[in-house]
């Protein structure tokens, strides 16, 4: 079968939008996505950041429910240190209900300090072991089974016959949509060494890797592998998401002098070469590229070449043959979305040539994708 195409909808949308704005753009790329025959579409959490601001990607998955006929969502990632994890645990459950299947979970502990500052904490360094209890407490809530936990961190618990009030109350049934073992959760990576890779490979979770380059994407998939195994499991490649920028036209040129005019050049000028010459994130790119740069004389035309999956149709599918055949396959290929809500034309008609003449072309070696 041909390869999967998603949407991560971080969001890059600038500070200067409003809310409303950023929410009804999610909702007519979330149209546009499933019309197209994408398979999923991914909606990042983020309480303090002006150029990723949507703090409930809940609240965007139920209101694309109502729009959309087939697309699977995923909060990702529901940070899950600064949640209740026994209300959250019900949320998720009931909206997955709601979404008939069409749902599945992002956990994360959350990296960015401003988001932990907001949340009481001095940094991001001791997230970690409460995204793990919030994370147990969660497991035990969809399990149905009675009981009271007072963690470290959180405390849950589950009503049964021994702690009914004088008279009976019918508990509703919010657990995940088809039992526990039906919802597919998934963590996202970005550093070489990334122990969310590890995390993910551990617990079956599903492992999405944001693009550094093939040595950064093999060390995702050989950590997720690992970890895999160790538990006694068979990594599937079929499983594997990458994320990657993306803008298609008619002509390698024609790409190149619209893709100037979209709202991910911004983002790139703007917000996110910053972070990624101070994190180091160029530096795989840079490698691959073979061009003698220094991160910070990156310029449009290494973004267009080397970072974007930029041109013709057939141009996207040569890229991504060639990286396939360097790093191995992968079964959803997740374009990252910018805004370009000034012009959205181009961006629009570029989604739909991912889903609909790129996708089914590329070629993948030694995979079978389910």
């Amino acid at each position: 079968m041909t390869m999967q195409c998603g949407i991560f909808m971080t969001p890059y949308n600038p500070p200067d939008r409003t809310p409303r704005q950023v929410f009804d753009w999610a909702l007519d790329i979330a149209r546009i996505a499933d019309e197209a025959g994408y398979a999923d579409y991914m909606i990042g959490e983020h309480y303090t950041l002006g150029w990723e601001n949507i703090p409930m990607p809940d609240a965007i998955i139920a209101a694309c429910a109502q729009t959309t006929k087939h697309i699977r969502f995923a909060p990702m990632a529901h940070l899950l240190p600064y949640h209740d994890p026994a209300t959250l645990a019900i949320r998720i459950g009931w909206l997955s209900q709601v979404m008939e299947g069409r749902y599945f979970l992002g956990v994360a502990p959350g990296g960015h300090h401003t988001d932990a500052i907001l949340h009481g904490y001095e940094n991001i360094s001791g997230l970690a072991p409460r995204q793990l209890e919030a994370l147990h407490l969660m497991e035990r809530v969809w399990e149905r089974k009675p009981f009271v936990e007072k963690g470290q961190y959180f405390q849950a618990g589950f009503p049964g016959s021994e702690t009914m009030p004088e008279y009976d109350v019918l508990i509703a049934d919010n657990s995940p949509y088809g039992g526990r073992d039906k919802l597919e959760i998934a963590v996202t990576g970005l550093s070489m060494n990334s122990s969310s890779m590890k995390f993910a490979g551990e617990r079956d979770y599903s492992p999405i890797s944001f693009f550094g380059g093939t040595p950064q994407m093999k060390a995702h998939w050989d950590t997720w592998e690992a970890a895999m195994a160790s538990k006694g499991r068979t990594a599937d490649r079929s499983r594997y998401r990458v994320c990657r920028d993306v803008f298609i036209a008619d002509t390698d040129a024609e790409a190149k002098r619209l893709v100037l005019k979209t709202g991910m050049m911004r983002t790139w000028h703007e917000y996110l070469k910053e972070i990624y010459v101070k994190f180091g994130l160029f530096d795989g790119i840079i490698a691959d590229s073979g061009v003698d740069i220094k991160p910070d004389d990156i310029d449009d035309d290494f973004l267009i070449e080397h970072v974007i999956l930029c041109g013709s149709p057939e141009t996207v599918i040569e890229k991504l043959e060639v990286l396939a055949d360097k790093c191995g396959g992968w079964g959803q290929i997740v374009a990252n979305q910018h805004d370009s809500l000034d012009d959205p034309k181009p961006w629009e008609e570029s989604l739909r040539r991912l889903a609909t003449e790129v996708c089914p072309k590329v070629r993948m070696p030694d995979l079978v994708l389910a």
